[in-house]
């Protein structure tokens, strides 16, 4: 749920955090409370008076202060909300946080290849998303960490390592972590991962712990007692349905709708030889492949395992909708970087203080993806008030700034609203895509803040 005013915001997600002592956690509150209105702003910016940029540096530089206690407080403030949900998809992804200044030293290659000179962390992210409503929930659970510089280019001696000290047992840890945290509502959470969480281990622990998941298959594994391998198996089956998914933007890859024909069955998969002794696996597989792609365009062609029930189309569609939101927590990381936070752009001079910054932005970074949402759905945003999401002083401020006509007799739409927010942030629609970046949105929703301030100071002078 996105709470709009700022300070609101942080003493939700950090007012219960452990640090050993009440005022780092009031600091904490405040620290995040600027940043969070500061959104790409240095410490210093965001602080702005000098008696907060000291008491900020000294919660940063103190190193009795832990950043897994900041993002644990976060984590577990969204028990409640997430009770309230009948089905919760836990999308999750790796992104990479790459540094060039002093504190590389303490950090790791982000990089395979011996020719990657990059140094920062990696971090793993699990986004809670209500699969009904789609709305992003919250961060459910980030785990950090910085590869060996004695491990790094060891990738082909991965088969004989043991699997908890491989970066692949990053997926069961956050199942681990979710259940320890959320044990109450683990019934209703639906794990999403794409490629990477292929891996027998892991859907083996699904399972054994009776845990939902949508993973996208990889390997060309046999799939039935006769032998069959996945793909011919799978495409060997009559399909009578058909999909529109929306192919995201990446790179030098241009949006577009593919036609996909969908078609399902049961399999079975069996360990690998080294695991003779497991249990072979029961699942469902999906697939969906590009109906006639577009010239040069390469195909889409999902491939998905899950454990969810599927006795008919219906329940194909929908949990291969499950699959196409993944790509939230993309967008999530891309609103955590370049695009939002700018994450990478924090000089901190030791990886424990650089920490501390990266799990708060973490969390603002979320908002930033809840504040875009507002008008995902164009058509429903056009039929639904603003005022569920803005109060009568707001809406009437951003009119009184964007438009030029008499404030109207009802309040406008939510689709009126998120261009105006976006009108607020220098936002024009020059390349006629109706498409708006983060920069501008929260510019808006800063300029908007600064108007409430000065509107509700005239209206105490008139009291």
């Amino acid at each position: 749920m996105l709470i709009k005013d700022t300070e609101e915001w942080a003493n939700n997600l950090f007012s219960s955090a452990k640090l050993g002592d009440k005022r780092r956690t009031k600091r904490l509150v405040k620290l995040s409370h600027l940043m969070a209105s500061n959104t790409g702003s240095s410490i210093v910016k965001a602080s702005g008076t000098q008696a907060a940029i000291e008491g900020s540096y000294r919660f940063i530089r103190n190193d009795a202060i832990e950043a897994d206690d900041i993002a644990t407080a976060g984590f577990s403030s969204l028990l409640s909300e997430l009770k309230s949900s009948k089905n919760i998809l836990a999308l999750e992804d790796t992104s990479t946080l790459s540094y060039r200044h002093n504190v590389t030293k303490e950090l790791g290659f982000t990089g395979a290849s011996k020719k990657c000179k990059a140094k920062g962390m990696l971090a793993h992210s699990v986004l809670m998303v209500d699969a009904q409503t789609e709305h992003t929930i919250g961060l459910a659970e980030q785990h950090r960490w910085c590869r060996k510089d004695e491990d790094f280019g060891t990738k082909h001696q991965r088969k004989q390592r043991e699997y908890k000290t491989k970066e692949s047992y990053k997926w069961q840890r956050s199942s681990e972590a979710m259940t320890a945290r959320y044990a109450s509502v683990m019934d209703n959470i639906i794990s999403v991962c794409d490629r990477e969480s292929d891996i027998f281990d892991y859907i083996a622990y699904k399972e054994k712990h009776q845990q939902r998941f949508v993973v996208r298959a990889k390997h060309e594994r046999i799939v039935t007692g006769d032998g069959d391998k996945l793909t011919p198996y799978i495409n060997q089956q009559s399909s009578e349905l058909s999909y529109q998914v929306k192919i995201q933007q990446k790179g030098g890859r241009k949006a577009r709708i593919a036609n996909v024909a969908v078609r399902f069955a049961s399999v079975t998969i069996s360990p690998p030889k080294k695991q003779a002794m497991c249990d072979d696996i029961k699942l469902t597989l999906i697939s969906c492949n590009e109906i006639s792609p577009p010239e040069g365009a390469k195909a889409l062609c999902w491939k998905l395992y899950t454990n969810e029930a599927v006795n008919c189309a219906a329940d194909a569609l929908k949990t291969v909708r499950y699959y196409e939101l993944r790509w939230r927590v993309e967008e999530y990381h891309k609103a955590w970087k370049s695009a939002g936070t700018q994450v990478e752009s924090f000089r901190l001079q030791t990886r424990q203080n650089l920490e501390k910054i990266i799990v708060i932005t973490a969390f603002i970074a979320v908002r930033l993806l809840q504040l875009r949402e507002l008008s995902g759905n164009k058509e429903k945003a056009k039929s639904t008030s603003c005022e569920g999401y803005f109060a009568p002083l707001e809406w009437k401020l951003m009119w009184s700034k964007t438009e030029a006509k008499a404030l109207p007799k009802k309040p406008p739409t939510l689709y009126w609203a998120y261009y105006a927010l976006a009108k607020l942030g220098r936002w024009h629609d020059s390349k006629r895509t109706g498409v708006v970046g983060w920069e501008a949105l929260w510019d808006g929703w800063f300029t908007l803040n600064q108007l409430l301030e000065g509107a509700r100071f005239m209206q105490q002078q008139m009291e």
